[in-house]
């Protein structure tokens, strides 16, 4: 599936949106630097967007242990994310 056609996808779409709440409650900051940042982290990582957003997700949710881009994930935001999730 090209990139155009995973950000059209509804399961990619929704957790986009999602990991971008994620964001917003973890850092405080805006939906708009909460999309940027995601942006620049599928531009940094070269993994993407919904891959990256479904790891955040996942891992938000305690469900991330052996998640995919779990590394990736912890490392862009571990420093905001809270200890009870990035313990698992």
């Amino acid at each position: 599936m090209t990139e155009v056609g995973r950000v059209n996808d509804p399961s990619s779409r929704t957790a986009i949106d999602v990991a971008i709440g994620v964001l917003i409650g973890w850092r405080g900051c805006s939906e708009r630097e909460a999309s940027d940042e995601i942006a620049r982290a599928v531009g940094t990582t070269g993994v993407g967007i919904g891959a990256l957003a479904r790891a955040l997700v996942e891992l938000a949710t305690g469900a991330g242990e052996s998640a995919p881009h779990r590394a990736e994930v912890l490392h862009l935001w571990g420093d905001v994310m809270p200890a009870r999730f990035s313990s698992n």
